[in-house]
């Protein structure tokens, strides 16, 4: 059959690691895949805000090395800078190339900032592990420096964003607050979370009555919402809306992600969303050896992690046929289900048979994440890194009494 097909995967989150996982099954010796990532780390980052408000980090940061079998795919760390797409080589960050005869880009989105003046230099954002453990510290040194200071300042949190993210974040905060302020000694009526949404409602790509419960689940929990109100420009001090200024040093960035930077550097037919667009077949339209999987593709659920672990398998296989000679088969989008946890313990399930709420919501959503790790992961190492979610996770000295059981 000739020498080995080279497969190159860009990209080591649920796209990548289901692409490498699918091959891995076929255990094809006439393949060589190599999947390249920016980190040595999966990262689970639906769970991310669990890491601000003190869950352990080991449950959303997995070394690549135990996802996939190093005897059948190669990890290398390394930033792809560029394709080429005509001759079919990867650009990394060091200048090594990465031949390869087909190609799943698998590289997820980043954040925007919509030329807001300031946010992007006076906010926080929750895309990586970093970016949560570095959240946490600020907080936590808002309280001790609050608790330290003979004049108490207020504690002002601002979530900007009220998409899943926003609503999960802010909905954990307003518990975690006050658990940090009692541990403190700061008075709790110091301490306010506010979350400000731009469209109309919360949780705008779901059902009305989602966003109906998810407000008024948020409100019960003490969050301060506002709709229709677009952030307008971030100093260091405060942030300012059309008709409201709050002081505030901790504005945290929910609300604007876009496509990696790679697709138009690399020359991909971009949609006006920034997406790659695809072939019925999944395949670049620029490209028949790329296949264009998760939030990069202009595919009908893109940006789900659901959908990320259907592309990537579906990329997998469709390059096995292309291998051996096989007809292609077209491309499905899977219908995705919605869960947003509104707190801890309580969560709402959006699916295509009904909406469900409260703690058996919540049951369901950690359900799902352990199916999530369970589709990329062995076993034992899906099981390990679900019961790290039930850590409490704390060093700051006066925290680090917060029980699991009370949170």
């Amino acid at each position: 059959m000739g020498r080995p097909k080279k497969v190159l995967i860009v990209g080591g989150g649920f796209g990548g690691i289901a692409a490498a996982r699918e091959f891995e099954r076929h255990n094809n010796s006439n393949i060589e895949v190599t999947l390249v990532s920016n980190t040595s780390h999966f990262e689970y980052h639906a769970a991310l805000y669990r890491v601000v408000t003190g869950r352990s980090p080991l449950e959303v940061c997995i070394p690549l090395s135990e996802i996939v079998n190093p005897s059948k795919t190669v990890v290398v760390k390394d930033t792809i800078e560029k394709i080429q797409l005509t001759k079919q080589i990867a650009i990394g960050s060091n200048g090594s190339e990465y031949p390869f005869d087909y190609l799943i880009f698998a590289v997820g989105c980043k954040t925007t900032y919509f030329s807001i003046p300031g946010l992007k230099e006076h906010s926080f954002t929750l895309r990586t592990i970093d970016d949560a453990l570095r959240l946490k510290r600020h907080i936590h040194q808002l309280f001790s420096e609050t608790a330290a200071s003979k004049q108490k300042k207020p504690i002002d949190i601002v979530v900007a964003g009220g998409g899943a993210t926003g609503v999960e974040l802010s909905g954990e905060l307003a518990v975690y607050t006050k658990k940090l302020a009692r541990q403190h000694g700061v008075p709790p009526s110091l301490v306010t979370v506010t979350l400000f949404e731009a469209s109309n409602r919360l949780l705008p790509t779901l059902h009305l009555s989602s966003s109906v419960i998810a407000e008024k689940r948020l409100r019960a929990l003490g969050v301060n919402i506002f709709v229709n109100a677009p952030i307008q420009k971030k100093d260091i001090e405060s942030v300012y809306l059309e008709q409201m200024k709050i002081r505030t040093k901790t504005v945290i960035w929910t609300a604007g992600t876009t496509s990696n930077e790679l697709a138009e550097k690399s020359g991909f037919t971009l949609n006006h969303y920034g997406k790659i667009e695809v072939r019925q077949t999944l395949q670049s339209r620029d490209n028949d050896s790329v296949f264009v999987v998760g939030d990069a593709a202009a595919t009908e659920y893109s940006g789900m992690a659901q959908t990320a672990i259907h592309d990537g398998e579906f990329a997998a296989r469709q390059i096995l046929n292309l291998i051996f000679n096989r007809e292609l088969t077209t491309y499905r989008a899977k219908l995705p289900y919605y869960s947003i946890p509104v707190g801890p313990g309580w969560a709402i399930l959006e699916a295509e048979d009904g909406t469900l709420t409260g703690k058996l919501g919540w049951i369901f959503r950690r359900f799902v994440d352990f199916k999530f790790f369970q589709s990329i992961l062995p076993a034992s190492i899906a099981l390990r890194a679900f019961q790290e979610g039930r850590k409490i996770y704390e060093t700051c000295p006066e925290c680090s009494s917060i029980d699991a059981k009370e949170y």
